[in-house]
């Protein structure tokens, strides 16, 4: 879980990663502000599979 959080991005500038409402082209802040919210619903996945998957092996 620790590899998430780290900052990334598809576009930089310099070595610094750039967030949605830093660019300025539509097309790339749609890329990054989709890219932020996969991010967000795929994060609580590996928290809940664990206590799913043992809820259905109950079963």
């Amino acid at each position: 879980m620790a590899f998430p959080p780290q900052p990334s991005s598809f576009f930089s500038e310099g070595d610094r990663p750039l967030r949605a409402e830093e660019v300025e082209d539509p097309f790339r802040r749609g890329i990054l502000t989709i890219a932020r919210a996969t991010s967000r619903a795929e994060l609580p996945w590996p928290l809940r599979t664990p206590d799913t998957l043992r809820a259905a092996n109950d079963d």
